[in-house]
């Protein structure tokens, strides 16, 4: 529960700097409880900030967690935080420099961290669908559960597609990919698929697929997760 607090005070941080800051605000919140023949809790909340730091330039990050609880045994305790900031270059193709940190109890790794440059395109940017690929090389630090760690360099690259069916649906998906310069079986694959139904201006409701794959690892290699979710932009 120590950790499970932990995760929601990181959140709160970056939820309590954005408005601060003055930045577009995208948070999900699902929670589960069931009891009888198993009694279990799951909470999983994600949260995504935007602002625009200059005519160019501007900043992005976006903070997620999940735990779960089964007959009061831990099962899922994971987090991960992202931070990018964006300059463009033209009217489609920008730059940017980022950082990613990961970190799952249940996984072969204690944490992972990616810190580095990339260049994206904007293929299309408008209400109804948005298209966004980027790619770059990435400095990789792993620290495993067994206290080893691994430094190596790792081409990145990620798709980012959006489309507004009608006025109170939109499909999102996100699909990510890094794989080490060194290991070529040291490979990294996320990707997931949304869809949200609007209620009110600010409020929609939201179904999500999130799959996460390490090829290399002692474990399973596929974790996937079925998320319905409270969603708020304000």
């Amino acid at each position: 529960m120590k950790t499970f607090i932990k995760q929601i005070s990181i959140l709160s941080i970056i939820t309590t700097s954005s408005f601060a800051l003055h930045f577009d605000k995208h948070l999900e919140l699902s929670y589960v409880k069931t009891s009888g023949n198993s009694n279990t809790n799951t909470f999983s909340a994600k949260l995504e900030t935007t602002t625009k730091i200059t005519e160019k330039g501007s900043f992005k990050a976006k903070g997620s967690a999940l735990y779960s609880e089964n007959n009061e045994q831990k099962s899922a305790n994971k987090y991960d935080i992202e931070i990018d900031y964006h300059h463009m270059l033209s009217n489609k193709v920008y730059s940017y420099i980022g950082a990613n940190y990961v970190k799952d109890q249940f996984s072969d790794y204690d944490y992972r961290l990616n810190i580095g440059p990339g260049i994206g395109y904007k293929f299309f940017e408008d209400e109804i669908q948005t298209l966004d690929i980027q790619g770059g090389l990435d400095y990789a630090f792993d620290k495993y559960s067994d206290s080893t760690k691994d430094e190596y360099v790792a081409p990145r690259s990620e798709l980012n597609y959006r489309y507004k069916i009608n006025e109170n649906l939109e499909f999102k998906q996100m699909l990510n990919y890094l794989i080490s310069l060194e290991d070529s079986e040291k490979y990294f694959i996320s990707s997931e698929s949304s869809l949200a139904v609007k209620m009110t201006q600010n409020l929609s409701l939201g179904v999500s697929y999130r799959l996460d794959h390490i090829n290399k690892t002692e474990k399973e290699k596929t974790d996937k997760k079925f998320l319905t979710s409270l969603i708020m932009d304000f």
